[in-house]
């Protein structure tokens, strides 16, 4: 493992992998924190038809980067070389499950990958499909309670109001509270310059 402890970084043959792991690191959380963002400040403008697709957008993106965040780190069925790799990564980045609970999880990117045989399924069983939904000071309470209780017929849905995102996984709920992962994207943005800087030095 090539970073030993703080500041004790042993140069090898694994600087490639390290610059290219640290840069696209780098992109996604960077990316991750823009959709943050913009989830927190709707702008209109004549991309979209109408505010869900503006928040659709936006979720999509950054889940999509939690997923490219997770998959350098979390095993999953990897090769067994890239299952070194990540082994290297989590010690180079000071991460680990504990720490970052949210990001350690790739259940929300499968999700959105999987969406329209996921809507395929309730439309097949519940005669209705849910699709993508927010939760704003627009939405009645009626509407609000359903889409807050009722996940296995509206498997993604933004909720504004408790800044959360509600994701249906087969039978289990994943509820991600956007400020906490946040929090955990930067803090692990961190970790990734204070690791730059290490490498970088040594040109």
């Amino acid at each position: 493992m090539p970073l030993l402890q703080n500041g004790v970084y042993v140069e090898n043959s694994d600087k490639p992998y390290e610059l290219e792991t640290v840069y696209y690191l780098n992109f996604h959380i960077l990316s991750a924190l823009f959709s943050i963002e913009r989830l927190y400040s709707f702008e209109t403008n004549e991309i979209w038809n109408n505010k869900v697709q503006y928040y659709h957008y936006y979720a999509d993106h950054l889940l999509f980067c939690v997923g490219q965040i997770a998959n350098r780190f979390v095993d999953g069925n990897s090769k067994k070389s890239l299952l070194e790799r990540k082994r290297i990564n989590r010690g180079n980045f000071n991460f680990t499950d504990e720490k970052y609970p949210i990001l350690s999880n790739k259940s929300a990117r499968n999700v959105i990958e999987h969406i329209d045989e996921r809507n395929q399924k309730i439309i097949a069983n519940k005669q209705g499909v849910g699709g993508f939904n927010i939760i704003d000071d627009a939405t009645s309470l009626e509407l609000t309670k359903t889409l807050r209780e009722r996940t296995d017929s509206h498997p993604y849905t933004l909720d504004l109001i408790k800044k959360e995102l509600l994701i249906r996984d087969n039978e289990s709920d994943l509820v991600i509270n956007i400020d906490y992962l946040k929090q955990e994207l930067e803090l692990l943005h961190k970790s990734v310059i204070y690791f730059e800087q290490i490498i970088t030095d040594l040109f």
